[in-house]
């Protein structure tokens, strides 16, 4: 009877401590290969669906299956360096500017239930040629589809550069970013 309650005990141990989830290092690595002329200063994003009566926590991708996705960081941090690393990358000058790019989150979404994984990122960019007038506003989602088992690090990378490289192949926002500060 010992041998059974023991049993039962750490069953019961192992089975919550495999629903714990230790937050995920992620690192952001550019891999574009654009090449875009202009200047700019990465400034703040808001992740939206943190603020939007705390639907997901600052470091959480919201995600339709049990568990949570957590991250070391913030969201918003996670997309800023991204931002400051593909412009570098593609050969935008990333300094003290006065176009300045910032943006809110509006969505970033793993829909993983099913034989495969859904992934949504849709990203509000504002530009900004001086404090008082903005020089660019337009929001840009990517949509992505990967096998259930596929490298998350490596897609999560991609998801962000996909919607990065959409505005950089945006000619409004090129514009925006060549006009000398």
């Amino acid at each position: 009877m010992k041998a059974v309650k023991l049993f039962g005990v750490i069953t019961l141990a192992v089975i919550a401590t495999g629903c714990a989830q230790a937050p995920i290092t992620l690192n952001y690595a550019p891999s574009s290969t654009m090449s875009v002329d202009g200047e700019l200063k990465v400034g703040k994003f808001k992740y939206l669906p943190a603020e939007d009566n705390n639907r997901v926590k600052p470091n959480q991708i919201r995600n339709t299956a049990m568990g949570s996705i957590l991250l070391e960081k913030n969201i918003n941090e996670y997309f800023e360096t991204a931002m400051f690393t593909e412009s570098r990358f593609v050969g935008i000058k990333v300094k003290d500017s006065n176009n300045v790019v910032s943006g809110e989150i509006i969505e970033f979404l793993i829909d993983d239930l099913g034989y495969s994984i859904d992934w949504t990122l849709e990203v509000k960019y504002l530009v900004s040629a001086d404090e008082s007038s903005e020089c660019y506003s337009k929001a840009h989602k990517i949509e992505k589809n990967t096998a259930k088992f596929a490298n998350p690090f490596g897609t999560l990378n991609e998801v962000m550069k996909l919607n990065i490289e959409k505005v950089f192949s945006d000619s409004e926002f090129v514009s925006c970013v060549s006009q000398k500060s």
